[in-house]
């Protein structure tokens, strides 16, 4: 068998390999890595924001294939208690007639905490 293949003529060349090909190429393959990693995109998100017909497992799959993502649940933040709301509203009520004394202030996006 081994001389047979050595005294061939013609080069050796594998037999394609059997099964579904793949949807994704590299380079859709990298961008799924990269949005997954640098943007903290979901999965769903993910798949509805490419340019591919894929399912979400197949963007599940992607990135569990790229071995450097960690897998971890998002921390549950506590919803609003209707006190808070109602604060929130009359703030927004006390402030409505600020007009251009807007332009003086700056909004920080800075958290405490973790």
């Amino acid at each position: 068998m081994i001389y047979r293949e050595l005294t061939r003529k013609t080069s050796y060349e594998p037999k394609p390999r059997s099964g579904r090909p793949r949807v994704t190429d590299i380079r859709s393959d990298r961008r799924i890595q990269r949005k997954a990693s640098s943007q903290k995109m979901s999965v769903r998100e993910i798949t509805g924001a490419s340019q591919l017909q894929i399912s979400k497992n197949t963007v599940h799959r992607r990135i569990i294939e790229s071995g450097y993502m960690i897998h971890g649940k998002m921390v549950r933040r506590l919803l609003l208690s209707k006190l808070h709301i109602s604060k929130i509203l009359q703030w927004t009520r006390n402030h409505m007639s600020y007009d251009d004394k807007w332009m003086s202030v700056l909004f920080s996006d800075e958290k405490n905490g973790t």
